[in-house]
């Protein structure tokens, strides 16, 4: 009887292997419901929401309302004291400091409201490159400057608009 047991256990998976397999269906049979996307709306970036309001990154510029002199404190507004040393001013594409200049060459965030980008340093005889972000608060009052690095200086720094 064990004789047998065998020879019928092997029977059905020696009849599969001698079968046909199933035929595919075709591309035409079964549509998908995925949507048509193309190559270059896949690779794209999400929108973040409330995003709409943001430029294009790559051809970034700070905002209107963000350009021209602002000081930490109203001594930075006079530059014949010599004690400007806490003021920036702000361009289309850069942010001129007392003894540096950043370009702005690769923004991630382009507002009316904010630009946080890399930026090109270039001062004392030294280049750099570091991560920043400049922030309208106050309703544009306020400008709040904060880089990302070790070696930056520490927490947001706030300037005023000088008149």
């Amino acid at each position: 009887m064990k004789h047998l047991v065998l020879p019928l256990l092997v029977l059905p998976l020696a009849l599969s292997a001698c079968s046909d397999p199933s035929p595919e269906p075709s591309a035409s049979a079964t549509p998908s419901l995925a949507p048509m996307v193309t190559e270059s709306e896949a690779m794209a970036s999400p929108v973040a929401p409330g995003a709409s309001e943001a430029v294009s990154v790559t051809t970034a510029v700070f905002p209107e309302a963000m350009r021209g002199k602002w000081a930490m404190s109203p001594a930075d507004c006079d530059p014949t004291t010599g004690a400007d040393k806490g003021a920036v001013t702000i361009g289309e594409k850069s942010a001129k400091f007392y003894e540096s200049v950043a370009d702005l060459t690769n923004a991630k965030i382009a507002t009316p409201t904010e630009v946080r980008a890399v930026f090109d340093y270039e001062g004392e005889g030294m280049k750099w490159q570091r991560e920043a972000s400049y922030k309208l608060e106050d309703g544009g009052k306020t400008l709040v400057l904060t880089e990302f690095a070790e070696d930056a200086p520490e927490g947001p720094r706030r300037h005023s608009r000088c008149k």
